[in-house]
């Protein structure tokens, strides 16, 4: 049992400095450019699909649709992204990028691009093709996981029941 905890431990801390890290590089980039690595994927994503709505941008983001508004209004706010009502049904408003959301997103994108050549550097005899497949496969394992792990159910809390004697 000691054992487990140890490991368990250790690998706690390893997760937390490898996603340190990795989100710390991401921010890095997309802050010069004045939006964050989340607005920096919804930018991506519009940019891939043409004509894409609040929903489906959420959808493909996997995050919740309040979330993704609350990106995208500051996207919309400094003209990165802007709407258009569909001609049959108003309420339905298409997101596309601004030739400014464009020009970040292209740019961000290739600071990425130039970002990924240095994984050449990394101070081990691994490549850049072994840490991209091992995070792929760490990322199928992780889903597998998650598909497969008990789920928490918080307990039922069952009200007493009243006895003749207790009021």
């Amino acid at each position: 049992m000691q054992n487990e905890e140890r490991v368990f431990e250790t690998f706690l801390r390893q997760y937390r400095e490898i996603f340190r890290v990795l989100i710390n590089a991401a921010e890095q980039i997309t802050s010069q450019y004045s939006v964050s690595f989340e607005q920096y994927l919804l930018l991506k994503q519009i940019h891939e699909q043409r004509n894409i709505t609040l929903s489906e941008l959420a959808d493909s983001t996997r995050t919740t649709r309040s979330a993704a508004a609350r990106k995208l209004r500051a996207l919309l706010l400094d003209g990165f992204v802007e709407q258009e009502a569909k001609m049959d049904d108003r309420r339905v408003k298409y997101l596309r990028l601004t030739t400014k959301g464009a020009n970040v997103e292209h740019d961000i994108r290739q600071a990425f691009l130039q970002s990924a050549t240095t994984w050449e550097e990394i101070p081990s005899n691994l490549s850049g093709k072994d840490i991209n497949e091992f995070f792929t496969q760490y990322q199928q394992n992780i889903a597998i996981w998650d598909r497969t792990r008990p789920k928490f159910r918080r307990p039922v809390l069952r009200a007493k029941k009243k006895t003749a004697g207790n009021h």
